[in-house]
């Protein structure tokens, strides 16, 4: 591969360092078609030249954010490479190692073990990729090249190895490092396996196995580490048949974008199944309090008897007394054992049950109505992780993503939530911390009503009420709203902060973060707005 690679780079200069995840790439002078791509990532790492709009789509797959490291690693990338010309790549002899110098700047990326990319300029500057810093490179070990290894030494390597407790493939690898994981495996560690090996290399012929013909790939079937074989022999490997690409170019660019699709695929998909489960689990948890508080209610039914019973017959009752036990009136044959207060006559200890049954009648329906919702939602959360588990490809994730299976939040792909309160005031709800504060300080004005559950993270919600529309309903639906949408949305009753947007001003600690100068306190249950309110697109 790099003997191919190196007449198509060496004397061009490399312009425009772009990151990719675990991966950068370069422009390429007098190749304005191609793109030189050093790859550290787990199952990826090499050199590849790829077309520019493969490059271009593999660089914007992930969309996540580059981490601090990358990000510094891109400036000494565009400080010390930016420019340069091209006047070496080898790889070192016997090892897993590529170098490529720059002007005076060294590339270094190490392909075996654990892969990194690090640039150096007589100190390593900075490194791409899980791996630590592959400076400085390994000393040259040509004794160790698959054409200069004697098969007896070999073979008799290989047992050492096994005998120390190491793999086939790792005694295989100690013993002959280049030819790499896949090679590893055609030999087993004999001198004449060896010897065969050695033969099939003489002629290299470019290989890639995958689960079938690149049209009919789902990034499902791409995922597994063993999904996709490269190699410069013919091999078999079984569930696996050979790709036809055409020259070593090809085929390595094929292979990238196949492995990078199926290294995405399971990292998204890992990623979404985490987010379902913990929703799911909060949910159960949320249905277990929920069912524990509902069987703690008091029987209001029993309260009214109770109450019915003081005023029938506790006109005979002694001033002060503590207890009675009075008949049933709907059922003679039955005795109430009732606890009074003595401070109080019969029927105001009466007024006091009723009141007790009413409460508890109240706190029945909602938690019953809560409860249906949670179940509900718990359903929407397990559907979603059979789904997930369903899913081929990439699109079919993008679905679920940001989901927790709750239709509240499947609903809409990005932007604010925009639900309307019962009375129509407009009620936004930020996802994230970068939107939550542009909700915040960019779209809500001074007066609006701005919500926070306390002390927890969470959405923040505004309350549109230009016009001081705003009742007591409005603001409970909005406190409901808030208290569900974050981390304490699996607690029976949340404190949300209820305050004007103008005592809110933003706070040190990056984006999301706030300092309330003013604010009340409303307790009220979480309750999914789904089929509650209604939505504005």
């Amino acid at each position: 591969m790099v003997a191919g690679l190196r007449p198509l780079v060496v004397g061009r200069h490399l312009s425009r360092p772009r990151l990719a995840p675990d991966a950068v790439t370069f422009e390429l002078s007098g190749a304005r078609e191609h793109r030189l791509w050093l790859d550290a990532g787990r199952g990826s790492a090499g050199v590849y030249l790829v077309r520019r709009e493969v490059a271009q789509r593999l660089s914007a797959a992930s969309g996540d954010t580059p981490s601090g490291r990358a990000r510094q690693a891109l400036l000494h990338l565009r400080k010390h490479v930016e420019g340069a010309r091209v006047s070496r790549l080898e790889r070192v002899p016997g090892e897993r190692t590529l170098v490529l110098e720059a002007g005076a700047s060294t590339l270094v990326l190490r392909v075996g073990g654990a892969p990194a990319l690090t640039l150096a300029k007589d100190a390593a500057l900075a490194t791409i990729g899980a791996g630590p810093a592959a400076w400085p490179p390994p000393a040259p070990a040509p004794e160790r090249e698959w054409d200069r290894v004697d098969p007896e030494a070999f073979a008799a390597a290989v047992a050492a190895s096994l005998e120390s407790g190491r793999s086939p493939v790792r005694a295989v690898l100690a013993a002959c490092p280049g030819l790499g994981p896949a090679l590893a495996r055609e030999t087993d560690g004999g001198a004449a396996s060896f010897r065969a090996l050695r033969a099939r290399l003489g002629a290299p012929l470019p290989t890639l196995l995958a689960p079938g013909p690149a049209a009919s790939w789902h990034d499902a079937a791409l995922e597994p580490q063993d999904a996709l074989v490269l190699a410069p022999v013919t091999l078999t490997r079984p569930g696996l048949v050979r790709v036809e690409a055409g020259s070593w170019l090809e085929t390595t660019a094929l292979f990238l974008e196949a492995r990078r699709r199926g290294l995405l695929f399971g990292r998204l998909r890992r990623r979404a199944l985490d987010q379902a489960r913990k929703a799911a689990r909060r949910l159960q948890q949320l249905e277990a309090n929920l069912a524990s508080d509902l069987g703690s209610l008091d029987d209001e039914s029993l309260l009214r008897r109770q109450g019915e019973a003081l005023l029938a017959f506790g006109h005979g009752l002694p001033a002060g007394a503590e207890s009675a036990e009075l008949p049933d009136p709907r059922d003679g044959e039955v005795r109430l054992l009732l606890r009074l207060d003595p401070r109080l006559p019969a029927p105001a200890n009466a007024e006091r049950l009723f009141g007790r049954a009413r409460r508890s009648e109240r706190a029945r329906r909602e938690i019953e109505l809560r409860l249906r919702e949670t179940r509900s939602s718990l359903a929407q959360a397990r559907s979603r992780e059979a789904s997930l588990l369903d899913a081929r490809d990439t699109a079919e994730l993008a679905a679920h993503e940001g989901s927790d299976g709750s239709e509240a939040e499947a609903s809409a792909p990005g932007g604010p939530r925009h639900y309307l309160t019962t009375h129509g005031l407009s009620l936004l709800v930020g996802r994230g911390a970068r939107e939550n504060h542009h909700l915040t300080f960019r779209v809500a004005r001074p007066e609006d009503l701005w919500l926070h559950a306390r002390d927890v993270p969470g959405a923040h919600v505004v309350l549109r009420d230009g016009e001081g529309r705003a009742g007591a309903e409005d603001l409970r639906e909005a406190a409901e709203v808030a208290a569900f949408f974050s981390e304490a949305r699996g607690a029976a009753l949340v404190d949300v902060h209820v305050t004007r947007r103008k005592h809110v001003r933003p706070a040190r600690g990056g984006p999301g973060r706030v300092f309330v100068s003013h604010s009340d306190t409303l307790r009220v249950p979480p309750r999914d707005p789904a089929g509650r309110l209604r939505r504005r697109p």
